[in-house]
């Protein structure tokens, strides 16, 4: 996953970063900090089994 941000954009905290979201008619969101985990019916556990393997951020500006 490659994301591309301007580092104007930044933020300090995730209440800053849940301040600055625009969610429309509903006022949910997810954040997301760390790797999935789950452990199936035979309660092996495997971390990072969802979603993206790594993180690209690219900061654009000054």
């Amino acid at each position: 996953l490659v994301l591309v941000v301007p580092r104007r954009e930044i933020v300090h905290n995730m209440h800053q970063a849940y301040d600055r979201l625009r969610f429309g008619d509903r006022e949910f969101g997810v954040f997301i900090s760390g790797p999935s985990k789950t452990a199936d019916i035979e309660q092996s556990l495997v971390i990072g089994a969802h979603g993206a393997r790594s993180l690209v951020v690219v900061l654009l500006g000054e």
